[in-house]
């Protein structure tokens, strides 16, 4: 009797599954939907020629997907493993078909052109998200009390400021505008990628030089020559460089320091809404002065055979590299410290080799940080003792009956205030001795792009006595453990610093300054149009005086 009844259930969901799929296909043909087939959720779709990555999802009702339309008429495609189908589509246009997954499962997909900005968030939503990032603010981030203005009356004032935004764009910036009062690298708001599709960037690359703004290298199909390489831009929308920076690009840049704010401010200068070209004036080397305009249309005309003129960056596979300079001197190469594991054992595959070196140059100025375990490895081999100490920290601490009485108990003022910090002293980190310790003359190199979890791996080194020295600029100075707030509309989130990082034996806040090398050196455009890297060069001359003394 049990097995005759688990036969009639078994028997009622797969006729019940087998309805559903053919109700499914049965309205889509009613819809008069186009209907296509695959068989792997992950399908590819054109778009004027150029690919993305689509994937299937049935559980929307219907997946819905906005194309930016850069023309009149575009041109979608949609190929799968087995099937495709393909339709012009122009702003305001809405195309509806359904895609068969497995011959089972039917995802209703629904491709909408669009071109103007988005006005989607509420009135509602624009007040509840801005409210949560300030109340985050207000509770959890760790530089409360560095800032020099009330929060809550800037808040106040922000109220009225979002509901008053004409489109979400406008909404994110304001929302940007605000986290960036923080002044703090490691707390800011990013816009949702829905926004991602009406921008784009000029093909060419700004790199600043004592603030002052270059060309450093040019795409050929950028609408500019090769003789505009290591011009200066003076005027960005008819103002000067530097003001244009302070009045359109600072004021929403999250930063902790100057150099900092300058690398990120120059770099948000390639990109801008599509609609809007690039307009300037430069002044090239030969001391003429010309005027560009130039499309934003990089990623939109980009191409696996582009060709460039001027000063490229070096890409690599791996994120740890080895290289023989001279005298027998190695140089290892760190650009980031995760996925923690792969490093430490890229790290690990040149410990033979090093040694074999006469002396260590350790470059992480192009170093944005990632996982400290990565970074307390590579020092564990740098050192010569058993242990060493880890960094301090400082994070706030919220209580509400020492707040309820902090107007009273002065010792639980600061609970009142809002702004009571608890410190945690240093961990001792022992080095195992499976460690391979490196026993030979090391340098560091360091600039304003070695970032985050990079700059743990200098603080935690920097009062150690006969620690390798650092050469170069002033590093970008943020570090901390951001609280990270995902879902706002639109694909948008936030973060937030927690955590106040301190040296480990003098306890000295890492605030607000970056971490100073013991021999500072700033590169000049002629250096980097010359491909003469000087603070390589002051390494390797470190490296031999070390070498000459043993």
């Amino acid at each position: 009797m049990r097995i005759k009844k688990q036969f009639i259930i078994r028997y009622f969901i797969l006729v019940t599954i087998f309805l559903f799929c053919i109700t499914s296909a049965s309205y889509a043909q009613q819809k008069k939907y186009a209907i296509i087939k695959s068989n792997k959720e992950n399908i590819k779709y054109f778009v004027n020629g150029k690919r993305n990555v689509w994937e299937i999802d049935p559980t929307l009702k219907p997946a819905r997907l906005e194309l930016y339309c850069d023309k009149e008429m575009n041109t979608v495609k949609f190929k799968t493993d087995v099937d495709s189908i393909q339709f012009n589509i122009k702003n305001k246009d809405t195309v509806r078909f359904a895609i068969l997954l497995n011959g089972k499962d039917t995802a209703f997909t629904e491709v909408v052109g669009v071109k103007d900005l988005p006005d989607k968030i509420s009135n509602t939503d624009k007040i509840y998200y801005l409210s949560l990032f300030w109340s985050e603010v207000k509770y959890n981030f760790i530089n409360i009390d560095k800032i020099n203005f009330d929060w809550d009356s800037l808040y106040h004032i922000y109220l009225n400021t979002v509901v008053n935004t004409k489109n979400d764009y406008e909404y994110y910036q304001e929302l940007k505008k605000f986290a960036a009062t923080l002044k703090d690298g490691h707390s800011e708001i990013s816009a949702g990628y829905e926004l991602t599709q009406y921008f784009d960037y000029i093909g060419l690359t700004f790199l600043d030089f004592n603030k002052k703004v270059y060309i450093v290298n040019i795409n050929k199909n950028a609408g500019i020559d090769s003789t505009f390489l290591g011009a200066e831009l003076i005027e960005v929308e008819g103002m000067p460089t530097k003001k244009y920076l302070e009045q359109n690009i600072f004021p929403f840049v999250s930063a902790s320091t100057e150099q900092h704010l300058w690398m990120q401010g120059v770099h948000k200068l390639h990109l801008g809404l599509k609609t809007k070209p690039f307009i300037g004036k430069v002044k090239k080397t030969s001391g003429e002065i010309v005027k560009i305009n130039l499309p934003r249309n990089g990623e939109q005309t980009r191409t696996d055979q582009d060709k460039w003129w001027g000063i490229m960056p070096v890409n690599t596979p791996n994120i740890v590299s080895f290289k023989w300079l001279k005298d027998s001197i190695a140089l290892v190469e760190i650009r980031g410290f995760y996925p923690e594991n792969l490093v430490i054992k890229q790290f690990d595959n040149y410990i033979s080799s090093i040694n074999k070196a006469k002396g260590l140059i350790i470059d992480i100025r192009n170093n944005g940080g990632g996982s400290t375990i990565a970074a307390n490895h590579i020092i564990s081999c740098l050192l010569k003792g058993k242990y060493f100490l880890g960094m301090g920290s400082q994070t706030r601490v919220n209580d509400g009956v020492k707040k309820a009485n902090g107007n009273w108990i002065p010792e639980w003022s600061d609970f009142y205030k809002n702004r009571a910090i608890a410190y945690e002293k240093p961990d001792t980190v022992y080095i195992a001795d499976s460690i391979k310790r490196i026993k030979i003359p090391t340098v560091i190199l360091i600039s304003r792009f070695t970032f985050s979890a990079a700059e743990d791996f200098l603080i935690t080194l920097y009062e150690i006595p006969e620690r390798p020295l650092f050469i170069g600029e002033p590093t970008g100075g943020s570090t901390g453990s951001p609280l990270f707030v995902p879902d706002l509309p639109g694909g948008g989130s936030f973060r937030i610093c927690t955590r106040r990082v301190c040296f480990p034996y003098s306890n000295k806040p890492f605030v607000n300054e970056g971490i100073k090398p013991d021999i500072l050196i700033y590169p000049t455009i002629q250096d980097y149009m010359n491909r003469k890297d000087v603070v390589l060069d002051k390494g390797v001359e470190q490296i031999e005086k070390e070498i000459k003394k043993k």
